[in-house]
């Protein structure tokens, strides 16, 4: 069948190139925000570019060739560099065929609607092969931004232990995309048993416009991790949401290159702080017994009776916790631990003559929730005390 009304639909399209290119740029910076990132006169560049050869294949009735897939594949990598994700590329990619497509159906005459099967077979082609093409280029370039990455966040990390080599910290922040003069947040994540596979994908998806960070993986399991948000408070309690399954320390929010090893230091400290039941620990609210956990080694002999009567009487234990957490009324813990309040008073008193310390008074109750915190942290039988990882 005759192909040159098609041709001559093509040459008419593309001499209203730059408008079709305009348009389509247009609703793609309003609808994908990552083509933000991409400079408008390059993004227009390359619509124009990819609608051309779109419209070139289709005049000449044929499949996209090698030269023109390679091109497709380039302008995936170079996207990948520039941070846009791979399914915003895809989509981008999309709506400029979509538009020739929707262009070509708009000026359908009699001689071009019975070609329209034939010309929908091509352009699906097209948009099909490019797609993989894209995508395979990609995940290659992405891979090796990843590992790149993850070697120089190592590498960051490492130099900020020495206030010697914070000049080399500071040029690998900056390759980074983070700011030395900054504010930082600590984190230290323990991954639950069906997180450890995809821990690092995990955090590093937390990564945004608003807050940048640094993954790396520690010994024991632990993941580590350096954030600069733009809203340290809010970004506390978005990992604190999404990093549930495991463990969780969250530093201080501290200034500049030595407040971000000391806001990492604040993390590992406040996991040494985390339960079974409380499994994320911020360490400014939990500094108190952070540190003090940190030291129990000497203060083991001291507490003795006391972690011994709470890894025994787990629920005599509790009741002083909660006695704590109720500002010493017996009234409000008989209430939170649902109990009688006569029995919540034996209860502490039982707990007296266990231990020797008096939960009713400032010195024991405080005594005694340092001694319930290490019984949580050194079960009967377990390891003994070691400083936190990162501290060592």
């Amino acid at each position: 069948m005759d192909w040159f009304a098609v041709r001559q639909l093509c040459n008419e399209l593309l001499e209203e190139l730059p408008t079709a290119s305009s348009d389509v740029v247009d609703s793609i910076r309003e609808s994908i925000s990552a083509y933000a990132a991409v400079p408008k006169h390059e993004h227009m560049t390359h619509v124009a570019q990819q609608l051309r050869i779109r419209l070139a294949a289709l005049s000449e009735r044929r499949a996209l060739n090698a030269g023109e897939l390679a091109a497709a594949g380039d302008l995936a990598a170079q996207r990948a560099v520039q941070g846009i994700p791979i399914d915003a590329v895809i989509a981008a990619y999309q709506a400029g065929d979509q538009h020739i497509w929707d262009l070509v159906a708009a000026r359908a005459t009699t001689a071009t609607t019975t070609l329209m099967p034939e010309l929908g077979r091509l352009m699906f082609a097209a948009t099909s092969r490019t797609t993989e093409v894209m995508a395979r280029a990609h995940s290659r370039v992405a891979r090796d931004i990843d590992a790149g990455r993850i070697t120089l966040a190592h590498q960051f990390l490492e130099l900020l232990k020495d206030p010697n080599t914070h000049t080399e910290a500071a040029l690998a922040a900056h390759r980074l995309d983070l700011d030395p003069s900054g504010t930082f947040v600590g984190c230290v994540w323990l991954p639950g048993p069906h997180e450890p596979d995809v821990s690092y994908e995990a955090v590093s998806a937390l990564s945004s416009a608003a807050v940048n960070l640094v993954v790396r993986a520690a010994d024991e399991g632990r993941v580590e991790v350096l954030a600069q948000p733009s809203e340290p408070e809010a970004f506390a309690d978005l990992i604190a949401q999404e990093l549930r399954n495991g463990r969780l320390g969250i530093g201080i929010a501290r200034h500049g290159l030595s407040g971000a090893l000391q806001s990492l230091t604040d993390a590992h400290l406040a996991l040494t702080s985390t339960t079974e039941t409380a499994t994320t620990a911020r360490f400014a609210e939990t500094w108190l017994e952070s540190l003090v956990i940190a030291g129990s080694r000497p203060l083991r002999d001291l507490l003795q009776a006391a972690i011994k009567a709470s890894q025994t009487h787990p629920h005599i234990a509790e009741t002083v916790r909660a006695f704590a957490a109720a500002d010493m009324s017996i009234a409000t813990t008989a209430k939170a631990v649902h109990l009688h309040a006569n029995t919540v008073t034996y209860r502490l008193a039982r707990w007296t003559h266990l231990t020797g310390l008096d939960p009713r008074t400032f010195k024991g109750l405080s005594h005694s929730l340092v001694a319930c915190r290490m019984a949580d942290q050194h079960p009967p039988g377990g390891p003994e005390d070691l400083p936190p990882e990162g501290l060592r």
